[in-house]
């Protein structure tokens, strides 16, 4: 089953695009699904949206609901409240968010269905990354329920558990496998001690059709020069994993001492050097811009996050810009299986 093509179709009645039952077979693969993104491109454009962007990294939560949450907890200060969908499109839309993406924040399972059911009636909000366990015993039961929803594309694993991390047991890789089948994707962490880098590769090259993007810059720490030992790392996993895709997201991340009140730096200097290794490494049809509100509201701004991300792209010219800021979110984040063999 494919569900890309009815992502980027009908979507501009309502201001809006929504993930629908496909018309094209799977099997159509990337250049029909493509020609409807480029169309849709070419409409938001149209309509008076010059520089339209696909949000791919945003969290909702609600602290003050019966059981709270796992995270965030007291310790994040100002980001530990009622985090819903009215307050991000206030602040997305007059920066040009045309549609947006929710990545799932808490491992317990249920609360994915409380995002789905949350954001139901609002086309705004078009496509959901669960958080599921891979892994886990109930992992393809749970899997398979939530894949009932077109919106929900894929998971976000590897980041509230399982403890082991990264094993590829048989347990992992059938759940890993699973995904790849029905044509979902996987974000991942890899930063510090977090999902190594060596992990990682091996993860996408034991499940080569698994799509795969590892988020916020890829762990990238500031100020400049650029540690090589890093570099040598992205680029390898870039050369290795032609399945494996880079988000463009949280760039304050960089500067920030973990999730606390910390002020980073909002000049595009501070950036450059290691967007242009990340750049270089996955091009243009890799790279996937993402903020990471309301996380990144803790060391800056959502307007300044935009702006770095456009100075820079400005420089490749109109056609990258779109790429990053808008087509490539809308080609990876679909359910598409190559060979018409989903479930």
């Amino acid at each position: 089953m494919s569900i890309g093509k009815g992502l980027v179709r009908s979507c501009l009645g309502a201001m809006a695009l929504f993930v629908l039952q496909a018309s094209v077979p799977a099997f159509a693969g990337d250049d029909a699904h493509g020609v409807a993104v480029d169309d849709a491109l070419a409409k938001w454009k149209t309509a008076g949206h010059s520089r339209p962007i696909v949000e791919t990294h945003i969290h909702f939560w609600q602290v003050t609901r019966p059981g709270g949450v796992p995270w965030p907890t007291p310790a994040e200060g100002p980001i530990f409240r009622d985090v819903l969908p009215a307050e991000y499109k206030a602040v997305a839309r007059p920066n040009g968010v045309v549609t947006a993406g929710i990545v799932e924040a808490s491992g317990i399972v249920e609360d994915n269905q409380w995002i789905l059911d949350l954001v139901r009636n609002d086309r705004f909000f078009s496509f959901f990354i669960g958080n599921l366990e891979i892994g886990a015993p109930t992992f393809a039961h749970d899997l398979a329920r939530f894949a009932r929803d077109p919106r929900f594309v894929g998971i976000r694993g590897y980041l509230t558990g399982p403890a082991e991390g990264i094993t590829l047991s048989p347990a992992q890789l059938s759940n890993l496998r699973d995904l790849a089948r029905r044509g979902m994707t996987l974000d991942i962490i890899s930063r510090g001690t977090k999902n190594p880098k060596d992990q990682v590769q091996a993860l996408c090259t034991a499940v080569p059709d698994l799509r795969i993007i590892i988020d916020h810059l890829g762990g990238a720490k500031g100020p400049p020069p650029v540690d090589p030992t890093w570099e040598l790392e992205i680029r390898r996993l870039a050369d290795v994993c032609p399945n494996l895709n880079m988000k463009f997201s949280s760039f304050y991340d960089m500067y920030a001492p973990g999730d606390v009140v910390f002020p980073s730096p909002t000049e595009l200097a501070a950036y450059k050097a290691h967007f242009d290794v990340l750049m270089s490494a996955f091009g243009h049809d890799r790279m996937i811009w993402g903020s990471n509100w309301p996380v990144i509201t803790l060391h800056g701004t959502f307007e300044a996050q935009i702006a770095i991300a456009e100075e820079y792209l400005a420089r490749f010219g109109t056609a990258v810009r779109d790429k990053v800021m808008f087509r490539n979110a809308l080609m990876f984040y679909r359910r598409h299986v190559p060979n018409g063999h989903g479930h």
